[in-house]
């Protein structure tokens, strides 16, 4: 019966934060109901794990079934819309991306949460490319439990636990998917005729004066309209003719798991994944060995070895988004001779030959990049006496990443009409740049804890200290003018003047040593209190600065146990949970921006070259730890025989002394720059940030005869404001704004109130262009002055969505299951510039939302969804300034994941020695209803950007066996 309760117990376990809907298949019998009501979830926690019931914390835990369900090519991707306050952004799908994580909004600095897999510091791509078949358990520490891991967990604490053996006879898994993935949208830009007319009528706009310049003849259009003459009038698709029409996707994992005093578990697994491009793939292979051996009663010696080796090649030079979103379907891609095409509408261009997309990835080049990953960990745990134990462990990280990139010297374009090379395509000099960075991580920790239950009184103490050293080496060349293109060595290759062009090196250190506590204790396991003291230091600060300190407390009530709760019987468990603490960030912290330091150069004297030194990064001592305080109210509870779950949280979290790049006048001739590795600015601490926010998560199962049935639902509202900033001066960068009273992600720029109408012109509305006409955008007087300029710009909208929303349904009839998954965002906003939605800008092409919604003499629709249309995208056409005019909703629902799966029944499949054989088909981002009724052409999950990598939908079939 044992067996059988622990079997039962690990798929009946009610969460509070993710409901287990894997009940039993058949409705289970009273006295079993009875024990899994007993059974209370374990949750991970800093250095050790605790039972559901008894964490103060506001914690998050994912259901590893769900994981298993969802085949995607990244963990990261398969909880989007299962937690609560936790956005995801799959805002890139090309192969190798990571996607971005944030807990409970974003902050002016650095905002990535703190990763740990089995006890190793980890990083988002680590995380990212983790196999949910090899993860036991993911818990998310989003208050003031995060605090045990100190200067590093102001954002939230991603925990994970991977699978280590279940123990008893060797058990074989096999898990195979094989899928296509498709863009989930592409941009939709009109046809060459279509581009003909309205580029004309875009002329005829600039100037409607008798004898106007039309750019297109009739007879051009026509010729291209018939499509006879495609060498001189073709009529491209630029974007069918770059992308895959759908891209393989493959995926083999093995894994063993058994033994007694040994227990291990051990994994294989194979990922090839291509590129929508057709000359890029991905390979990536992972390895896994985690392995527990009971030495004796007290002592215990675990390890964990994962390796993961991930190879990028690319046998083209890359796909240009931009110069996609630019070309036009007058262009030709290539002439019916096999040159590249040289003519757009009947005449050569020289600019669109040079700038051919497909021409470029398939002649410019090549790259190769071999990313590897090592991570190791062995750990002992003695017990000299009861409730006393002493855990020690020792971690050690390799990151390896190689690049090799080769940019080809590219023949000239030839003329298709006078057959002559065009100079201006050519490209003499070839070049190869060579990068090689490694970062080693080594971490000591020692952990004693005691615990002891005296009467009704439980007491558990922990201490514990680490120290890590870190390593960072980078080494990269370049050499150009190589008498052959396509020789991945710097050390094989010889220049034809004998030249390199480039080699440097760089090596930076840190040291990190710490020292924390915490104390649990409860009265009758009805009235729960817990404290942490976390002590930091670090090398990255001046002496006086090194030390930051990060108490917390948390107390919790279980309502149930009180005799005025238990005599309700429709409420199993009822929680009331509190917690104040802080913890801290150094995402944005260098490793020696507390000092000044000069960079290596070299200059020209007469006719020599000679070594010197310039100002590097300046410095500065003063910078100090920033600080996360965390305030958290929650109320956690299950009723009706646990069939209805429900947890509430409210948080308020203050960032405190915000890190962020110091704002020196021009002056002083100090670079700033967003890239890290040109930036000389150093960080200070320069404001304070407040996140508050309410999360809910509400669940529902239900068992029955044959099978169960569950839904869940998660809901996080979370508002930003920016408190206090050096000199209360606005920061300002590209089309975003970050004052004191804003939030994190504003977008700054002109209001605007459609379009001015002949009445606003004749009325001599303020009009930000002197030349705008009847059909221009109308920009608002925000001041009221009765003029439209600069001093009218305002916040116009915000790229963090402040209203987050999950949903998962699903069940099991017989050998069926079905598992759906949704995950929605809603006050949001996308700005997209230039070439992504305005027509025409610098030579660029239209996309079709410009011709089916324009402003028009025929249309003077003042809430025309685009204005009048001209030649250029410039200031003359009135639209080049910032303003919501192209800001776009990117609210969405998305139905993240659709899995239905059957399972062979168990008598059929013994017979031939399985246990399990499932298949499953899945399909991923395949269904979105999207908030936007204007532009319908671009995913609501995209950067803010003028082009940009398609996202991804996937169709999959799979299996999973164990033997």
């Amino acid at each position: 019966m044992k067996k059988k309760t622990i079997i039962l117990s690990a798929l009946l376990m009610s969460s509070i934060t993710l409901v287990d809907a894997q009940k039993t298949k058949n409705k289970p019998s009273d006295s079993i109901t009875k024990k899994v009501k007993d059974v209370e979830e374990i949750v991970l926690v800093g250095y050790g794990k605790q039972k559901k019931g008894t964490v103060s914390g506001s914690i998050a835990s994912v259901d590893k079934k769900i994981l298993q369900d969802r085949p995607t090519t990244s963990l990261t991707a398969s909880i989007q819309g299962a937690l609560p306050g936790v956005t995801i952004k799959s805002s890139l799908g090309d192969v190798g991306s990571v996607p971005a994580l944030n807990v409970r909004g974003r902050s002016v600095a650095g905002n990535s949460p703190l990763y740990i897999i089995d006890g190793i510091l980890s990083s988002a791509a680590d995380f990212s490319r983790l196999s949910p078949a090899d993860v036991e358990n993911i818990s998310i520490l989003k208050d003031a439990a995060a605090a045990i891991y100190g200067t590093r967990a102001g954002y939230g604490v991603i925990l994970v636990e991977t699978k280590k053996g279940g123990g008893g006879k060797m058990s074989i898994g096999y898990n195979m998917y094989n899928g296509y993935q498709t863009p989930t949208y592409l941009p939709k830009y009109v046809d060459a005729v279509e581009y003909m007319k309205l580029k004309n009528e875009a002329y005829f706009n600039a100037d409607n004066s008798v004898g106007h310049f039309s750019q297109y003849k009739q007879e051009q259009i026509d010729l291209t309209a018939a499509g006879t003459d495609p060498d001189r009038y073709p009529n491209t698709d630029w974007y069918k003719a770059t992308y895959r029409k759908m891209a393989n996707l493959l995926n083999n994992e093995i894994n063993v798991s058994g033994g007694d005093k040994i227990r291990y578990f051990a994994s294989l697994g194979y990922l090839k994944q291509e590129s929508l491009s057709p000359t890029k793939g991905m390979d990536r292979y992972s390895f896994r060995a985690n392995t527990s051996s009971k030495l004796s009663e007290k002592f215990t010696v675990n390890s964990n070895i994962s390796f993961i080796k991930q190879m990028i090649n690319d046998q083209g030079g890359g796909i240009n988004t931009r110069e996609l979103a630019r070309i036009t379907p007058t262009m030709a891609l290539r002439q019916s001779n096999g040159w590249w095409g040289s003519i757009n509408a009947g005449k050569v261009d020289n600019t669109f030959a040079n700038t051919n997309p497909i021409r470029n990835n398939i002649e410019g080049g090549d790259s190769k990049s071999n990313d590897q990953k090592f991570m190791g960990a062995l750990s002992t745990s003695y017990t000299p006496v009861k409730g006393l134990n002493i855990d020690a462990q020792i971690s050690y990280s390799n990151w390896n990443y190689r690049l090799g990139e080769f940019t080809n010297t590219l023949s000239p374009v030839n003329n298709f009409l006078t057959k002559v090379p065009i100079a201006a395509t050519a490209r003499a000099v070839n070049n190869y740049h060579e990068k090689w960075e490694s970062d080693e991580l080594l971490n000591t920790q020692v952990l004693v804890g005691y615990e002891k239950k005296i009467s009704s009184h439980y007491f558990k103490v922990l201490g514990g200290a680490s120290y890590e050293d870190y390593t960072r080496r980078i080494i990269e060349g370049r050499k150009s003018n190589i008498p052959k293109d396509g020789l991945h060595s710097l050390s094989a290759l010889s220049t034809l003047d004998g030249t390199l062009d480039e080699l440097k090196s760089n090596t930076s250190q840190y040291a990190f040593q710490s020292v924390f506590a915490r104390i649990n204790y409860n009265y009758q396991e009805k009235y729960f209190l817990e404290g942490i003291i976390r002590a930091d230091a670090s090398s990255r600060f001046a002496k006086e600065n090194r030390w930051g300190y990060f108490p917390a407390v948390m107390a919790s009530w279980r309502l149930d146990k009180e005799n005025f709760i238990k005599n309700l019987n429709f409420i199993n468990t009822l929680k009331l949970r509190g917690s104040y603490g802080s913890a801290g960030s150094i995402n944005t912290i260098g490793y020696y921006d507390s000092q000044t330091y000069m960079d290596s150069n070299s200059t020209v004297l007469g006719n020599v070259i000679v070594g010197s030194v310039s100002p590097g990064k300046l410095g500065f001592s003063g910078i100090g730890w920033e600080k996360i305080v965390t305030k958290n109210i929650g109320l956690d509870g299950s009723l009706f025989n646990n069939t209805f779950t429900f947890s509430v949280d409210v948080y308020n979290r203050l960032t405190k002394g915000a890190l962020m790049n110091n704002q020196l006048p021009y002056e002083t001739g100090v670079i700033m720059d967003s890239d890290p590795v040109k930036n000389q600015t150093p960080p200070i601490n320069a404001g304070d940030v407040v996140n508050k926010g309410i999360e809910i998560t509400l669940g529902y199962n239900k068992n029955f005869e044959n099978g169960d049935f569950y839904i869940n639902a998660n809901f996080a509202k979370n508002r930003n404001e920016v408190l206090s900033l050096i000199n209360s001066k606005p920061l300002y960068k590209d089309n975003w704004i970050t004052q004191v009273g804003g939030s994190i992600g504003d977008f700054y720029g002109y209001k605007t109130a459609g379009l001015l109408t002949q009445e606003d012109i004749n009325n001599n509305y303020p009009k930000l262009y002197s030349s705008s006409q009847a059909g221009d955008i109308k920009y608002v007087d925000i001041n009221g002055d009765g003029v439209v300029d600069e001093n009218d710009r305002t916040v116009i909208g915000n790229d963090v969505p402040s209203f987050t929303y999950g949903l998962s349904i699903g069940g099991r009839y017989k050998n069926f299951d079905l598992n759906i998954v949704g995950q929605g965002v809603k006050n949001v906003q996308v700005y997209l510039d230039k070439e992504s939605s305005q027509a025409f800008f610098n030579g660029a092409g239209a996309k079709q939302y410009v011709l089916d919604n324009r402003w028009t003499p025929e249309n003077p629709d003042p809430n025309a969804l685009y204005h009048r249309v001209l030649p250029s995208g410039g200031g003359t056409q009135n639209i080049g300034v910032a303003s919501d005019f192209w800001l776009f909703d990117a609210s969405y629902f998305r139905i993240k994941s659709v899995t239905l799966g059957y399972s062979i029944p168990q008598e059929t499949i013994s017979r031939i020695g399985l246990k399990k054989f499932r298949i499953y088909a899945n399909l991923e981002n395949y269904f979105t209803f999207r908030g936007d009724k204007r532009v319908k052409d671009f995913d609501p999950e995209m950067a803010s950007d003028r082009s940009t990598y398609p996202n991804l939908k996937t169709i999959s079939f799979g299996i999973n066996a164990t033997f």
